[in-house]
């Protein structure tokens, strides 16, 4: 399929929702998530965040690109409403000036996590930013990467591997590599190497 004079956006770890259509994801009610443009994810597990706080997460099973007239009653029925033209009038709602032939993505969510107590976005942000891969490149330059179980941990993450991957062949463990990221990135701050996530 060609894609052409579509608005292309990338989709790092957190998807933001309005409250009631987060709710729905974590009811089972809504099983896809439409968006503008062609939206490219960059890793397959995301955090489903409404109103500043992560009420859970989803793995990523599919994309579908499409134009905006031709999503149908069954692609309303996947995202939580009884019909298409339900559908688009939420569209219209997030997306005002959405024309008929504009691009769309339908992200389809599976294996949904509603977390017992929502985490504030900002700690989530601390706990795992986005760019971990570029902060692992920075924490090994500067070398504010004590151990030498920390300096694999970032080894592994330069090389592609997910955070608890890295955390798990490093031998830092989860919560290690979660007090690493905190100490690394306050100490790369401090050197001005990164900027405070926005």
């Amino acid at each position: 399929m060609k894609i052409s004079g579509a608005q292309r956006y990338r989709l790092g770890k957190i998807l933001h929702f309005k409250r009631r259509y987060v709710e729905a994801l974590l009811r089972g009610s809504k099983v896809t998530t439409i968006r503008r443009g062609i939206v490219t994810p960059t890793q397959d597990r995301v955090f489903l965040e409404a109103d500043g706080k992560v009420l859970g997460e989803a793995r990523i099973s599919s994309l579908r690109f499409t134009r905006l007239g031709d999503l149908t009653d069954a692609d309303a029925q996947r995202d939580g409403f009884s019909s298409k033209e339900e559908l688009l009038s939420a569209l219209r709602e997030i997306y005002p000036d959405i024309k008929q032939d504009d691009w769309v993505t339908v992200i389809s969510l599976e294996d949904v996590t509603r977390y017992s107590k929502p985490i504030p976005l900002e700690e989530l942000r601390e706990r795992a930013p986005d760019n971990l891969e570029e902060i692992a490149r920075l924490a090994l330059a500067h070398g504010v990467a004590s151990t030498l179980e920390e300096r694999r941990f970032y080894a592994l993450l330069v090389s592609g591997k997910r955070m608890e991957e890295a955390a798990a062949e490093s031998g830092l463990g989860a919560a290690g590599a979660r007090r690493s990221l905190k100490k690394v990135l306050k100490m790369l701050r401090s050197l001005g190497a990164v900027r405070d996530e926005t």
